[in-house]
């Protein structure tokens, strides 16, 4: 099927199913024992093997196949040899596109039998210092060069959001008339890695012209695939569907998966009643699976249901509770009506003795704190989890809790658990940060994971709120960093998280008019809640260290002098009380609530300063 235009190709798919291969880097592994190689190396290494695997999966009943382009991207191609010592890598990258899609072309040409061809783009690499910028660059040169080869077809695959394909697939759009699919990779819970839905994804692709198609292939197998697919508005586009041919086992460092070629095709027949278009396998597929799913996905195309909910969905809907009213959040309606809110930080204990802080707690519930919040693992050392240890603090202390969660420590299964478990005890409130890096002497043997940022972490609690938490959400806010040199770039980051659904900030212990001022301007241009921090000063050896080794606070040389090396403990106190007040008194008409941080567990200091500075706001 050559020189097919859109709306030719727009047109097919009303009247018929596309089938599509199965995987190529899985089965290129398995046939020719090229263990670790990826198959795209094999267009210039093995074009005869390339040619012949596109040849079985057209004879087994295939009439879409996709190039061998997937991981056709530089950082990949460097790895396996190829342009290291280039002074042009774009170059590589568009000799082996070029390959992989005539090999493609030869194959189709060859077999004699009719079959598009759809160029593939998988992502790029964004490890290796590369700014976004590069990134796109790189997109960019892979969709000029399969416009030059006059492709009917680019499909975007394994994505986990748009972010990309948005402005490539418009560039395509400005400079051909060739169809664009976006593909994207679920785990069985229907999201991607980037903590986005399949909902979601899917309502994106609609709105947007340049994307003629979406669907779903790798990460899950058929079942888990269907139980997602029949929850689901797929909206008006035709839908592709490829899940792999089940879930891998690792044997000798290979992903092996079993042979189930009758359990995959009965599975993909059903996912076809649902209505799909384009129909295929990924990751452990092989022609053979293609040629028992053909004859079973061959008859005429379902009408599905555009625009409406199915059965299903209507009462996965109404078990949820979707369509109460959603519940009010105490922390946001005392923002809201314009109250000056208080938080108060404490550290989970290092060990299993939770003594000092529940006594903390108990004296903290005397004054008029609206919530605590506990640190995760501050310093990156190892302190009791923070939601845990919040759990219990509600429900033994009857007291509201605001646990931190950090980006450091948990993968995006444990995330996701993290933040099933925080609802499940009843947590509604979360700071989420990116958390202090493992001291140096540690990272031997403690690994970071930074599967998110900050702000994608915010993004996938997002998420799940509009998923599962509807009715009752997690609300949630970030830090603010108002000693960043370029406070412009800050307010930048602050309106991404506000995007991502943060309703309040955090501040850094502030300690002068400056740091005040600071707040002032970062408020002007940003609409939020903002919590300004205060951390007492209790010495002249606390202050000389807040001040030396605590990167990103400024304590100002004036501060520095109201203490003395030879002050009592409750002289020390009383300087700390004192200019804690003062600050209090500086940020009143900046800030919307105050975020106390607790020097060494002195609780009933921090009750002082709330005694002391509601009495003084009372008599003026």
């Amino acid at each position: 099927m050559k020189g097919k235009n859109m709306n030719q190709i727009k047109d097919f798919l009303k009247r018929n199913r596309l089938i599509m291969d199965g995987a190529m880097g899985t089965y290129y592994a398995q046939k020719f024992a090229r263990r670790g190689e990826p198959s795209e190396i094999g267009n210039f290494d093995a074009p005869d093997a390339i040619r012949a695997i596109h040849m079985e999966y057209i004879k087994a009943g295939a009439n879409l196949i996709r190039t061998n382009t997937f991981a056709s991207n530089y950082q990949t191609l460097k790895r396996s040899g190829y342009g290291g010592e280039s002074h042009n890598p774009g170059e590589v990258v568009k000799r082996n596109l070029t390959w992989g899609f005539n090999i493609a072309r030869d194959a189709v040409n060859a077999c004699g039998r009719p079959a598009f061809i759809a160029a593939d783009i998988g992502p790029v690499p964004e490890y290796g210092g590369r700014d976004e910028q590069e990134i796109l660059d790189e997109y960019l040169l892979m969709a000029k060069t399969f416009i030059q080869l006059g492709t009917d077809i680019i499909l975007f695959e394994t994505f986990s959001d748009l972010k990309y394909i948005v402005p490539v697939a418009q560039y395509i759009k400005e400079h051909s008339n060739i169809f664009v699919i976006a593909s994207f990779c679920l785990n069985k819970f229907g999201y991607t890695k980037s903590g986005i839905s399949a909902k979601k994804l899917l309502k994106a692709v609609e709105e947007e012209s340049a994307i003629d198609a979406s669907g779903f292939n790798c990460g899950i197998g058929a079942a888990h695939m269907y139980q997602i697919l029949k929850r689901m508005d797929w909206g008006t586009k035709p839908i592709l569907v490829a899940p792999n041919s089940g879930y891998p086992d690792t044997i000798r460092d290979r992903s092996v998966y079993q042979e189930n070629e009758d359990y995959f095709s009965e599975k993909m027949a059903e996912i076809s009643r649902l209505g799909v278009n384009i129909i295929g396998g990924c990751c452990g597929t092989t022609p053979e699976y293609i040629r028992k799913l053909a004859p079973l996905v061959q008859e005429p195309l379902e009408k599905r249901p555009v625009g409406k909910k199915n059965a299903d969905t209507a009462n996965v809907l109404a078990e949820s509770g979707q369509g109460r009213e959603a519940e009010k959040n105490p922390l946001l309606d005392r923002l809201e009506q314009g109250g000056k809110a208080i938080i108060v930080e404490l550290d989970p204990p290092y060990n299993g003795d939770m003594e000092k802080m529940i006594q903390a707690v108990e004296i903290l519930k005397k004054y008029p704190v609206d919530m605590i919040t506990l640190s995760d693992s501050p310093m990156g050392k190892m302190r009791a989890d923070s939601i845990m240890t919040g759990a219990k603090v509600q429900r033994e202390l009857d007291f509201p809790v605001m646990p931190h969660l950090t980006c450091r420590d948990r993968n995006q299964i444990a995330m996701g658990g993290a933040f099933l478990g925080a609802h499940l005890n009843g947590i509604r409130n979360l700071l989420i940060v990116t958390g202090d890096p493992v001291p140096a002497g540690d990272r031997t043997v403690i690994s970071s994971v930074y599967d998110f940022n900050s702000v994608t972490l915010m993004e996938y609690l997002k998420q799940m709120n509009e998923e599962y938490f509807s009715q009752d959400p997690i609300v949630y806010g970030g830090a603010l960093n108002y000693g960043r040199k370029n406070l412009d770039k800050e307010i930048e980051r602050m309106e991404k998280k506000i995007r991502a659904g943060a309703s309040y900030f955090l501040t850094q212990p502030l300690y002068s008019q400056e740091d005040v001022d600071r707040i002032a301007y970062i408020k002007s241009r940003v609409h939020t809640k903002i919590f300004g921090g205060i951390m007492p000063l209790v010495s002249y050896r606390n202050a000389l260290f807040m001040k030396n080794e605590i990167y990103g606070i400024h304590v100002p040389d004036e501060v520095i002098q109201r203490y003395s090396p030879d002050m009592s403990r409750e002289d020390g106190e009383k300087t700390g009380i004192i200019c804690a007040l003062e600050l209090m008194e500086k940020m009143q008409n900046v800030v919307d609530g105050y975020y106390f941080m607790v020097p060494f567990n002195r609780a009933t200091m921090i009750g002082k300063i709330i005694e002391q500075f509601e009495s003084e706001t009372r008599r003026k």
